[in-house]
Order: structure tokens, then C-alpha cells, then sequence
């Protein structure tokens, strides 16, 4: 019995003899856990500075994008839904009275419908005579369009077009249609009044436009702002060139007018109307004696349509790419991530916005400026 509890004894204690060899790895797990921890730290804190880089970038590149978005949507009501409302409630028939033909048996005209067979303005396409103009906000593509006798607005121009002479009014038209001289001088008047209005703003759109992506400094503000690095508190008008002078970016994709971005003019109109006189003949077919000059309003002429070139809107759909480099921090390790970390694109570390501004007709190369008309374009962002 003694020697029975004798050995229970010793197994007992053995144990606590053994009790030291805990300090071997002990003293590899510390200094892992210590590195483990500091390697966490210095993750942690290059991976915060990325985030708010990327989040600075998204925001400056959207704000910036926004000013082409308000400025295709713009140009889009001007081309489009603008004139098309104006003169469907000026000249539609009720409230105005249609126009007897010459041979007295044809069916009488609106003048709404005769200025529209001239190419005076665009109209829908599936406008129906006698009602207010239709409502298409549902429509993914606004059919607005010029009568077939302006050719040169049939598609997309891909330069400036220069109309020398408009017939408001045509000779078939005055020949065929009972309209007075004076009437023939108001739809003149009227006319002139509504598109020079109408190019007045967009001419004001673009200017404004121009300003605000002359040196785009949206884009540098916004990141300025939320990015806050050492080079842009140094050098403010620096700020964010990685990102706006990226390859397929911002500088490389600008809208300058009458490069890519173009309005179109006419420069004289004349029109043709009856002048009412005594004798066998009660009236003459009349016109100006000379074509109403449109470049004494404006030196360009009077405004007809503003477009943007079928490359300049398709990339624009497809997106500018925005690559903006920074500067990682130190680290406990002496790890140049600067280096080991750079993108081809910068030179250095980099984050990557694609910025778009598209339409519903994306598919069909992003144009909803001219033709069709449709402003619905969105300023979309993607990783």
C-alpha cells in the first residue's frame, strides 16, 4: 500500500517539474503575435488611405462629369422639344385658323403644318394635328425631327452646317396657299424671335459649360477637398492632373466647339407671300426684295441645331478612364510601396474611376442629342 501511494505520489508531481518548457515557445509566439500586430497596423492604415483615395476620386470625377450630362440634356431640349412646343401651340390648328388653298377645292392648311413642310422645325413624329403637343417623357427615344426637305439634318452632321438661303415660306407654298404679305412678315418675325432665343441659350450653355471644363476645376476641388494630400495643399492648380490627363480621360476626350461640339446657322431668309392690289389680277407673288441678312443679329446667322460628333459621344458612353496616382505612407517594415506598389499608369500607386455620362440609346452610340432628340442622358460611375 505504501509503495502504491508512493508512485501515485510521484505521478503527481511530475508535472510541475516539467513546467519551464513552456518558455521555448513562448518565446517564438510572443514576437510572431508582436509582428502580427504591427502588420495589421500598417495594413490597416495603407488600406485606409486607398479607400479615401478611391472615394475622392469617384466624387471628384462625378461632380465633373455632371457638367457634360446637364449640357447634353440641355442641348437635347433646345434641338428638340423646345421648338417643337413653341411653334405646335403658336401655330397649331385650333387655336389658329388653317389657310385657304389658291384652287379652292384643295383641303385648307395650318400654318403649323405649312411652316413644318418648309423645314421650319422639328416636330414628333407621331405629333397629332389638332391636340396638344404629346407627352414623351415615357418614351425611351423622343422621335423629333425635321421634315425631309432639310436634308442636312436628316442624320448626325459631322461639321458645322452653314445654310446660305431658308425659305420660310416656299414659292410652291406661296403659289398654292392664300397667305397675306403681313401674315407672311409675322411667322418672319416670329420665327426669327424663337430661334434666336433659343440659340442665345444654348450659346450661354456652352459658354458656361466651356469655363467650368476649360481647366476642369471641379475635378481638382472635389478631390482637393476629400483627398487633402501634401501636393495639392502645395500646388492647387496641380491638383488631380494624374487623374485629368489620364490616357482616354478628361483632357484627352474634351468637347471644343467646332471640333467636336458644333452649331449650325442659317444666314439669309426669304419667303414668299400674295400682295393684295386693284385691278384683274387682285394680288402679286411677292418676296423680299432682298433675303433677310441673319448675320446682323449674329454674326454666325440664326441658330438652328447644336450636335456633338458620333466619336465624342460614343466615348463618352463608354467612359473616360481616371487613373490618380498617390503617395503610400511609411511603414514599420522600410517597405517601399511606392514602388512596389505603382501602376504603369502613374508611376506610382493609383487608384481608377470610369466615369460615363449615357443615354437609353446607349446601343446606337450614345447619341440622344441629334437626331432623336432625348433628354435623358445620366452620369453613371463604375469601378
Amino acid at each position: 500500500m505504501k509503495r502504491m501511494m508512493g508512485e501515485k505520489i510521484e505521478s503527481f508531481r511530475r508535472p510541475a517539474a516539467r513546467a519551464g518548457q513552456i518558455l521555448i515557445p513562448s518565446l517564438l509566439v510572443i514576437p510572431s503575435l508582436l509582428l502580427f500586430v504591427y502588420l495589421l497596423f500598417e495594413t490597416t492604415k495603407v488600406s485606409r488611405e486607398k479607400i479615401r483615395q478611391q472615394f475622392a476620386v469617384d466624387s471628384a470625377a462625378f461632380i465633373q462629369m455632371g457638367d457634360y450630362t446637364n449640357l447634353l440634356n440641355r442641348t437635347a431640349y433646345v434641338n428638340g422639344a423646345f421648338p417643337y412646343r413653341i411653334f405646335k401651340e403658336a401655330y397649331e390648328c385650333p387655336p389658329e385658323n388653317p389657310l385657304s388653298m389658291a384652287d379652292g377645292n384643295s383641303p385648307d392648311i395650318c400654318p403649323y403644318d405649312m411652316l413644318y413642310a418648309a423645314g421650319a422645325f422639328p416636330k414628333y413624329k407621331n405629333d397629332m394635328k389638332g391636340q396638344q403637343p404629346s407627352p414623351l417623357d415615357a418614351k425611351p427615344k423622343w422621335e423629333i425631327e425635321f421634315d425631309p426637305v432639310r436634308a442636312e439634318f436628316a442624320a448626325n452632321p459631322t461639321s458645322a452646317v452653314t445654310t446660305q438661303l431658308f425659305n420660310l415660306i416656299t414659292w410652291d407654298q406661296g403659289i398654292k396657299i392664300m397667305i397675306e404679305w403681313s401674315g407672311a412678315i409675322g411667322y418672319y418675325k416670329f420665327y426669327a424671335q424663337v430661334y434666336s432665343l433659343l440659340g442665345s441659350v444654348e450659346e450661354s450653355q456652352w459658354t458656361v459649360f466651356d469655363r467650368l471644363t476649360e481647366n476642369f476645376n471641379f475635378f481638382r476641388k472635389s478631390y482637393y477637398l476629400n483627398a487633402n494630400t501634401p501636393a495639392c495643399v502645395n500646388n492647387p492648380d496641380l491638383c488631380g492632373n494624374d487623374g485629368l490627363y489620364s490616357t482616354g480621360g478628361f483632357f484627352g476626350s474634351k468637347l471644343t466647339k467646332n471640333g467636336n461640339f458644333f452649331m449650325h446657322y442659317i444666314q439669309k431668309i426669304t419667303f414668299y407671300a400674295k400682295k393684295y392690289k386693284s385691278g384683274m389680277v387682285p394680288y402679286d407673288l411677292a418676296h423680299p426684295q432682298e433675303p433677310m441678312d441673319m448675320t446682323s443679329m449674329n454674326p454666325a446667322g440664326l441658330f438652328q441645331l447644336a450636335t456633338v460628333s458620333d466619336a465624342a459621344l460614343d466615348k463618352l458612353g463608354k467612359g473616360l478612364d481616371v487613373y490618380q496616382g498617390w503617395d503610400a505612407p511609411s511603414n514599420y517594415f522600410n517597405v517601399d510601396l511606392n514602388v512596389l506598389g505603382k501602376c504603369k499608369e502613374t508611376g506610382r500607386p493609383c487608384v481608377h474611376s470610369l466615369i460615363t455620362t449615357q443615354c437609353p440609346q446607349l446601343k446606337s452610340g450614345n447619341n440622344c442629342v441629334w437626331p432623336n432628340p432625348t433628354p435623358k442622358y445620366q452620369t453613371r460611375l463604375y469601378p
